[in-house]
């Protein structure tokens, strides 16, 4: 009798074990799994908003240096492209480099200035004399004078190591 009570007993404790677990497994487990996942979810998109906003700080490091950066090039590209072409000042600082680099201005022809690309634009012809360093040193004084200007052509010849010839440029600006 006493081994039935105890099999009874033995089979009343794994019923119960079991309902125990099913009553876990339904009431506990399964919502927090649910709920974990949710989570999950909501951590992988937080992980990618934040790896985008690291990305776009890095990429923006900081709104006044950028806004510095910004009015540095405008100031560069201001100075390379003025607002008005005014080809008479262009012609006196030219005048000045070719005089002290040792090149002789013989003349200066200046055309109609016009739009082009929507850039005004002016094509001067410079004739000049000068040996190889003069020249060179003329050619770098007008490049590193700031201001873009584009040399088309280049025409003449060399007689007892002078060059004499024409320099057909072109200057740029904003407006006419």
């Amino acid at each position: 009798m006493q081994a039935k009570q105890t099999q009874k007993r033995f089979v009343l404790l794994a019923l119960f074990s079991v309902v125990l677990a099913v009553s876990f497994y339904g009431f506990l487990y399964l919502p927090q799994r649910a709920e974990l996942s949710a989570k999950q979810e909501e951590t992988a998109r937080l992980r990618k908003e934040i790896a985008a906003a690291s990305s776009f700080r890095r990429a923006h490091p900081s709104p006044e240096k950028e806004a510095r950066s910004l009015e540095k090039r405008t100031r560069l590209v201001d100075a390379m492209i003025p607002a008005q072409l005014d080809g008479g000042a262009f012609l006196a600082a030219v005048e000045k480099m070719a005089a002290s680099s040792g090149v002789i201005l013989l003349g200066v022809l200046p055309e109609n200035a016009r739009m082009t690309d929507g850039l005004a634009a002016e094509k001067m012809r410079l004739s000049v004399s000068g040996d190889y360093f003069a020249l060179l040193d003329f050619l770098y004084a007008l490049e590193q004078q700031g201001r873009f200007v584009k040399i088309d052509t280049m025409r003449g010849k060399v007689e007892d190591g002078v060059f004499k010839g024409d320099l057909e440029l072109w200057i740029y600006a904003r407006s006419i």
